[in-house]
């Protein structure tokens, strides 16, 4: 009893340690999800007898140099186009009101409902959405702050990254030998079920989102749609979020299309088929193939605790929700498993026949 009041004390001054940092902790849960992410290449380079400090250095050295080629070949075009799109934003929000005007008319027509107050309420709606959205942007793009949470995260997050790889099996089995003999295997067992269902989310779902941003950008930009690398990355990025994501990236496209091209229906069209077309490779394909079935994360779940890790803790909550979700998704089903197997369930069952 005394460890156990111990181990609760311990998690709770492990979750306090991790609130009051939050705002430093951004480059080492970084470098954790990509150790985390490469791990199983690094072990691959050690059955081909590489040593372990020399996998973990050559993989990192390529995956941040790739990763930062590609950035930087596409910083100029992302910065053209986010700028651009911020800036003529509130244009197209002005063409698509009229639409929106004449749509709420029509409703009042139908229904009898004074439509007034509805259209003050969306033109306020939308001046603070930009406003927020403009200070978002100045927020990031801003010299300082900005310029050193980026050194920061160059700089740090691949020395991090390269420890943890490194002295990764060094630390699960340290941790392994902390276990207590008698609840050993049932944490063992548990934390095989979290790395399943992390592995299935988080690799499988990053490479979904790459490809999905591949193919949005791709397709809008083939359609002539203004600003089609930048929606195509919000588009992947926001592929994390089940179903919400998808429905504001179409948004987004649409509002676009719309300012764009007006109430044209060909080239709208276009923009709708390719998201269209996007999310039916998504499901047909790249989700059975690369998720599958390992994930066990039920979508509402998903979404709520995305949510609750942005409001309680910024950017670095939003990063550690799914695994926070998929470890307690874990433990819950392991303790109605318990229940279900354990003598106050059966004990409300009828008895069966002799």
């Amino acid at each position: 009893m005394r460890i156990r009041w111990q181990l609760w004390l311990g998690i709770a001054g492990l979750l306090v340690f991790i609130y009051a940092t939050r705002g430093v902790l951004l480059p080492f849960v970084a470098g954790l999800a990509v150790a985390y992410l490469l791990d199983p290449l690094a072990d691959r380079l050690e059955e081909w007898h590489f040593p372990r400090w020399l996998a973990a250095a050559t993989i990192l050295f390529l995956f941040f140099v790739v990763a930062t080629g590609v950035f930087l070949a596409m910083l100029p075009i992302i910065q053209v186009q986010l700028f651009a799109l911020v800036e003529n934003l509130p244009g197209y929000l002005e063409g698509v009101r009229p639409l929106v005007d004449n749509l709420l008319l029509r409703l009042s027509d139908s229904f009898h409902v004074e439509v007034t107050d509805a259209e003050s309420l969306i033109a306020s709606i939308a001046a603070k959405g930009l406003d927020r959205m403009g200070d978002v942007i100045s927020g990031l793009m801003s010299q300082g702050a900005a310029l050193f949470n980026l050194l920061t995260l160059l700089l740090i997050s691949p020395v991090v990254a390269f420890f943890l790889l490194r002295d990764w099996d060094v630390i699960v089995t340290t941790i392994d030998g902390w276990l207590p003999a008698e609840q050993g295997p049932v944490i063992r067992t548990l934390a095989g079920r979290i790395d399943k269902a992390l592995a299935g989310f988080v690799r499988g779902q990053t490479m979904v989102s790459l490809i999905m941003a591949t193919l949005y950008a791709i397709g809008w930009s083939a359609v002539g749609l203004n600003y089609g690398l930048i929606l195509g990355l919000l588009a992947g990025i926001l592929a994390y979020v089940p179903f919400v994501g998808a429905l504001v990236a179409m948004l987004i496209a649409m509002i676009v299309g719309l300012g764009q091209f007006g109430p044209d229906s060909g080239p709208l069209l276009q923009v709708f088929g390719v998201f269209v077309v996007v999310q039916i490779i998504e499901g047909a394909f790249l989700t059975p193939r690369l998720i599958g079935s390992r994930v066990g994360l039920h979508p509402v779940w998903v979404l709520f605790a995305i949510f609750a890790g942005g409001e309680i803790m910024g950017l670095v909550g939003v990063l550690i929700a799914l695994p926070v979700a998929a470890a307690t998704a874990v433990m819950v089903r392991h303790v109605i498993e318990r229940y279900l197997d354990s003598t106050l369930k059966k004990g409300n069952e009828p008895a069966g026949e002799a």
